[in-house]
């Protein structure tokens, strides 16, 4: 196997040398070396922090709901899990300004604490492709930057704010956020943004409401600016999350229409990153580096005489504290040689666990009673160096990207194992005609054993006895992009195809997993479909993905559907700016029935298919300059249902999960000063 990396990593380079001796092209500015965006590169672009704006996104889903090959359930804004062809984000690289997030904090929630109010962009890479999407790719990346003072700032301001208040019914959501922004003078700027948001009763159609899932979020972020000459950028940001209240802890579940009896408990999220950028206008030197310190938490509210952690033991319980706390850097060049856009750089992660107890426990009843215990427990630690060089190259019709990565995993703390791999990675575009461009692509997958789940260190954790194996595989890639600007009339149009197939071996999911078994191989492979169209103010998107996969169970052998099985969906998505003034939008999204069979189940599980609208309207008021009203209907025909990938859907009892939220009004008023 290491005989393979080798040669296709020397193949890579030779291929490299070979080119730029055929080749005899002038050097042009860096960024010059593109072909034409695909549509899902298009499409993925259209997601702007205006766009997010105009739709009163709030939540996670919100921000994704467009993006395709991307599923996000569950109903309450802590609930909400993400997935991207076929696997939930633990099998993505999620980063917010720079920073990583991983880890799962506990298995009946999400972990992708992300306000849409603080947000430039949310952007999303496909597949392990690219040898700069960071380590631990598997299935894609989610990059989210915060927003800059510029962002807010018109020509020629110096100062201004914004404040914006809203209401939603479907979740009784009460928002408020403020923003201050400023441009201090030519080389310093500031942007400081806070947001309110009460969640209360939550309404299902032809249900019960759910008032176990109240919730409060409070999110804040403060960015510096920086820049002492025009070649040197420093950003500085601090990125806070708290989403909480006396709600059920296990957010994913049904719920009930008394409030809940669990205590108070919260997911947090304080990111504090540094993004530096030098550019002295030199073709061979354009630094990017990035620094970051990320701590994502769960907090559960202590309590007398109860039984959370010590079951079937009563005790009285302090407050406990969960926690997944990462930091690293990444230090990148990109260098322009001839046809050769050279990107190359190193990057170090490191991911630590802990569950800390605000005191100790004790007993109140049975043979234990007034004896205390300490239920504080370290974790694992992970430690990832990695050493990564992309070349992108384009030649007459050709744009070949050819990459690698060495990646080094290492475990501590409680537990202990080392794995590396180098993983090549390629992307090939040819345009065929003016309006044809052919594409594939392979990436080498390569992801270090993943820590456990962090809530259940509470009962207890052991060194492992084995080394855990890291999760490998292939990936590959075929597709094409067709223009249909000139056939459509339009100002631009684009058709995308992509079909892909990856296999993971020695998969393993935190869930209860705090002994890192590897528990499975899969094969997962699908298509992706996106047609773009955009004339004068009108734009216009359709999209279908379809995703299957089978499973084979490392511990019996048996083989069957992954739960992501056999899912087709069509969403689209109309934008129409009637005037300066005036904005609307329509969006919705299809699901057809389909059946899957688990590893428990004894026969076919049925999903049921469903439909969704939703619409969306800005006004801008010519009385009050500034001002903004928004409006909107998300799930305009209240329809029941629940996505495929819900808790209970997948299994054939939807009545154990979520529903999804019935007919939500949406209003917002906001004032720019």
């Amino acid at each position: 196997m290491k005989r393979n990396n080798k040669l296709l990593f020397s193949l890579s380079l030779c291929t490299c040398f070979a080119l730029s001796a055929i080749a005899e092209e002038k050097t042009a500015d860096l960024g010059e070396v593109s072909i034409t965006e695909t549509a899902f590169e298009a499409q993925v672009k259209s997601i702007t922090s205006k766009k997010l704006e105009n739709l009163q996104a709030s939540d996670i889903k919100d921000i994704l709901k467009s993006m395709p090959s991307v599923i996000v359930d569950g109903n309450a804004r802590y609930s909400q899990k993400v997935y991207v062809r076929g696997l939930e984000d633990k099998s993505s690289n999620i980063t917010i300004d720079g920073a990583k997030i991983s880890g799962q904090l506990f298995h009946h929630s999400g972990d992708q604490t992300i306000d849409a109010e603080m947000l430039k962009i949310g952007s999303i890479e496909l597949g392990p492709n690219s040898a700069l999407s960071g380590s631990g790719v598997i299935n894609g990346s989610f990059i989210y930057e915060t927003k800059d003072p510029s962002d807010y700032l018109k020509d020629g301001e110096t100062f201004g704010g914004k404040i914006s208040t809203g209401y939603q019914s479907g979740f009784d959501r009460k928002s408020l956020d403020v923003a201050i922004f400023s441009k201090i003078n030519e080389k310093l700027e500031f942007v400081g943004v806070g947001n309110i948001s009460e969640d209360g009763e939550i309404s299902i159609p032809g249900s019960i409401d759910i008032n176990s899932k109240e919730s409060e979020l409070k999110s804040g972020l403060v960015k510096v600016i920086f820049k002492p000459n025009d070649s040197n950028t420093f950003k500085l940001s601090y990125n806070r999350y708290e989403d909480g209240g006396e709600r059920q802890l296990a957010g994913e579940k049904v719920g009930t229409s008394t409030d809940s009896t669990d205590p108070y408990n919260e997911i947090s999220r304080d990111t504090y990153s540094l993004n530096y950028k030098y550019t002295p206008g030199n073709d061979l030197i354009n630094i990017e580096a990035n620094a970051y310190l990320s701590s994502q938490e769960l907090e559960f509210e202590g309590g007398d005489d109860r039984s959370y952690w010590l079951w079937p033991d009563y005790a009285d319980e302090p407050i406990m504290n969960f926690e997944n706390e990462t930091k690293g850097f990444d230090l990148r060049n990109t260098s322009l040689v001839n046809i050769h856009k050279l990107t190359y750089g190193i990057s170090f992660d490191k991911e630590e666990q802990s569950a800390n107890a605000d005191g100790l426990a004790t007993y109140t009843r049975g043979s234990n009673i007034g004896t205390t215990v300490d239920l504080s427990q370290n974790g694992g630690k992970t430690e990832e160096k990695s050493f990564y060089i992309e070349d992108e190259i384009e030649i007459n019709k050709f744009l070949l990207t050819l990459g690698a990565r060495y990646d080094s995993h290492e475990l501590s703390g409680v537990y202990s194992g080392k794995n590396s791999q180098l993983s090549p990675k390629f992307k090939g575009e040819y345009q065929a005609s003016d309006n044809l461009k052919l594409r594939v692509g392979y990436g080498k997958i390569f992801k270090g054993p993943a820590l456990g789940e962090t809530m259940m260190l509470v009962y207890g954790v052991t060194s492992n006895t084995t080394t855990p194996k890291a999760q490998t595989g292939h990936n590959y890639e075929l597709g094409f992009d067709y223009n249909l600007s000139d056939i459509l009339d339009a100002d631009n149009a684009i058709f995308g195809f992509t079909a892909y197939k990856y296999n993971v071996d020695n998969y393993m999911h935190p869930t209860k997993n705090l002994t890192l078994n590897n528990q499975s191989n899969m094969n997962i492979w699908g298509v992706e479909s996106v047609f773009r169209y955009q004339k004068d103010e009108l734009s216009f998107s359709l999209s279908h993905t379809y995703t299957d996969g089978e499973v084979k169970d490392l511990s019996t052998g048996d083989t069957y559907d992954h739960f992501t099985s056999n899912i087709h969906i069509f969403k689209t998505d109309i934008d129409y700016q009637v005037s300066d003034r005036l904005y609307l939008n329509y969006n919705a999204e299809f699901v057809p029935a389909n059946k899957l069979q688990n590893s428990w189940q004894t026969e076919e599980a049925e999903r049921s298919g469903y439909a969704v609208h939703n619409i969306s309207t800005t006004y801008s008021p010519v009385s009050l300059p500034g001002a903004k009203i928004l409006f909107g209907i998300d799930n305009l025909l209240d329809k029941k249902y629940q996505r495929h990938t819900s808790f209970g859907a997948y299994w054939g009892d939807p009545d154990s999960g979520s529903y999804e939220v019935g007919r939500n009004f949406k209003v917002k008023l906001s004032y720019r000063f």
